[in-house]
């Protein structure tokens, strides 16, 4: 079979053009699994310095275990100033090393104290998650992730669970008598906090 010179430039234009498309879905492919793994919840989204340590903000972070190990806090005379992972979760006020970026670099210190966890609201506002996430029983989310008698997994609202909190050491006493010795139990529910799905021993 004879091609002639304007059939073998068709045939290179053709295969110029298929490498292009083809090119382009791979980036595009490569493209999308990097947006995907750059979001808040995956602790791979966070850059590293020279000596391996992650470093941003903690500020989109929906839980403590995405957030980096150094936590961008502010900046000294225009360098960027960053606390260690496990001083910004101290359940204590005190100062603490505020570090460059290479994680080794004092470049003055931080006032820091007991965080809040940031934890995610459903649609009607109320937050959600683990009490072991909050440093003390006031810091918990409204909707404690919780399994009910059955087994089923929900949650429980912390105003159940804390029950009527008394003004005064008799009314204290009061309620201490009052309660039943086998516990008591109260409404498992969805994230939603509205549809109850089961039921919670208190014991």
């Amino acid at each position: 079979m004879r091609i002639n010179s304007k059939g073998i430039r068709i045939l290179l234009g053709m295969f110029f053009f298929v490498c292009l498309v083809a090119g382009a879905v791979a980036s595009q492919n490569t493209f999308t699994q990097s947006a995907n793994n750059q979001n808040p919840t995956n602790p791979h989204y966070y850059p590293k310095n020279i000596n391996g340590q992650t470093y941003g903000s903690g500020e989109n972070a929906n839980h403590v275990d995405v957030l980096p190990d150094l936590i961008h806090v502010g900046s000294v005379n225009g360098i960027a100033g960053y606390v260690m992972n496990k001083d910004y979760l101290s359940e204590f006020s005190r100062e603490v090393p505020l570090y460059d970026v290479d994680g080794k670099t004092i470049i003055g210190s931080y006032p820091i104290g007991a965080k809040k966890m940031k934890y995610p609201q459903n649609k009607n506002g109320q937050t959600y998650g683990s009490s072991a996430d909050a440093s003390s029983p006031e810091m918990e989310p409204e909707l404690i992730n919780a399994i009910g008698v059955d087994g089923t997994q929900g949650y429980v609202l912390k105003k159940d669970i804390d029950g009527v909190q008394p003004k005064s050491p008799e009314e204290a006493i009061a309620i201490q008598n009052s309660r039943s010795p086998g516990g008591r139990d109260i409404p498992l529910y969805d994230v939603d906090g509205e549809t109850v799905i089961g039921v919670f021993h208190i014991g």
